[in-house]
């Protein structure tokens, strides 16, 4: 790997309104420098004879297309290290085993024996269990989805946080899930009506 420079690009224009980029020195031609610029007042100081530092001068045209190639591969590079980070992060989470007996109805309280009586209004259960903070908060081996579209009929519908956080941590959790159109519970998992509605085209529960 090549040596990185010290600190940020400083950049400006010349008199011939070109963009010029002046290039800090590496770390080991800085230390080179030291034993060999016989202008410095001492060691530690930095040379202001100008042998340390190098210029690259640009174009407008020629500037702006680097402005938007660095631009590119930056929004990459900060890809590829959240790619990986997400992957430690779920490799770890897979490590520790989930404990479905550590659970809460959605909005923390303790779980009741009529959480399941369904209003005919809405269709929806009085409440929804869920995967306690503590035991969300041990890591997601997928990632918080809020959204989800029924297959049968296109309706996307919306779950609280910690619905989507309890999928996160353990996608088997659930046997089921709501539609907001329909009005009604409909089987999650590989067999099940549901995928996420984020691109990835997976079935809710998997």
């Amino acid at each position: 790997m090549s040596d990185k420079i010290d600190g940020y690009l400083e950049v400006g224009l010349n008199e011939q309104q070109e963009i010029v980029i002046n290039i800090p020195p590496t770390k080991q031609r800085r230390e080179q420098h030291k034993v060999n610029c016989a202008y410095r007042a001492s060691p530690e100081e930095l040379c202001n004879c100008g042998i340390e530092y190098e210029h690259i001068v640009f174009s407008p045209n020629q500037a702006r297309h680097l402005a938007e190639s660095l631009y590119r591969h930056a929004a990459y590079a900060d890809r590829e290290i959240r790619k990986k980070r997400e992957e430690e992060e779920r490799k770890s989470a897979e490590a520790i085993p989930v404990d479905r007996s550590n659970r809460t109805l959605a909005n923390g309280s303790p779980v009741t024996a009529d959480h399941r009586e369904v209003d005919p209004a809405t269709g929806l259960q009085k409440d929804y269990v869920v995967l306690s903070a503590e035991e969300r908060a041990k890591g997601f081996v997928r990632p918080v989805r809020l959204t989800y579209k029924h297959l049968k009929c296109g309706t996307v519908t919306k779950m609280a946080e910690t619905i989507a956080e309890t999928y996160a941590r353990d996608p088997g959790f659930y046997s089921g899930t709501f539609c907001c159109w329909c009005r009604t519970h409909f089987p999650v998992g590989a067999e099940g009506e549901f995928v996420w509605e984020d691109g990835s085209n997976q079935k809710v529960g998997t």
